[in-house]
């Protein structure tokens, strides 16, 4: 008996970092309808980022995309500006937004003319080679190192005429996996790391195990 007890506190376990392989935050862009929506959701824990000062770049002013040759920011800062900056840790792999150009370079700065619901502000940024990828939010958002967003966005257009290049773009950091995606017309799922996926397994064959086990003895 304690062996069973043993072996299901091993699965929740494991059950529950499988859940958390990827936390952090999704901005999930979808159209419809002749609109493009967008909404938020997760929970960053900026405690498994790094606290920075990006140079360069102070404040961001608006909601939506600003995309041009010099900076690609994404954000909303309809209920005020942000005051709190994090980035991530050395070492991780930031082609997601500076290589595959999730939002199309433009010489138009604003793309739409977005109505935006919800009462977090944020900014997501990156600027060669100024500004490595980042996040810009409001201290009085965090509920003490976590921040969750709530807002949601429309417009009237598609993926094409506002300049978002359909698919999942994530960086996750490369010492906590902390995340913030943009998911744009793709939907996406926590894919948990390779070892956590193998001792997951080795926790069910246990308890398939215990169950043969018990079964004989009956």
């Amino acid at each position: 008996m304690r062996k069973f007890v043993k072996l299901v506190s091993i699965v929740v376990v494991l059950t529950a970092a499988v859940g958390q392989a990827r936390a952090g935050v999704i901005f999930s862009f979808t159209e419809s309808s002749g609109n493009v929506l967008m909404s938020s959701s997760g929970v960053l824990n900026t405690a498994n980022l790094v606290s920075v000062v990006p140079q360069g770049f102070s404040t961001w002013g608006g909601t939506g995309l600003d995309s041009t040759v010099e900076s690609d920011v994404m954000g909303d800062t309809s209920m005020g500006q942000v005051d709190t900056w994090f980035g991530f840790s050395a070492g991780t792999d930031l082609s997601a937004w500076v290589v595959d150009n999730p939002f199309t370079i433009s010489t138009n700065d604003f793309f739409g003319d977005w109505a935006s619901t919800g009462t977090t502000q944020f900014a997501t940024y990156y600027r060669n080679p100024e500004i490595t990828p980042g996040i810009g939010i409001a201290a009085s958002d965090l509920v003490g190192s976590l921040w969750t967003p709530n807002v949601s966005w429309a417009t009237t257009g598609t993926f094409a005429s506002l300049g978002l290049t359909a698919g999942t773009y994530t960086i996750a950091d490369a010492a906590t996996q902390e995340s913030i995606t943009y998911q744009i017309g793709e939907s996406i799922s926590a894919v948990p790391e390779p070892a956590t996926l193998a001792l997951f397994g080795l926790g069910l064959a246990g308890l398939a195990g215990l169950g043969r086990s018990r079964s004989k003895r009956a």
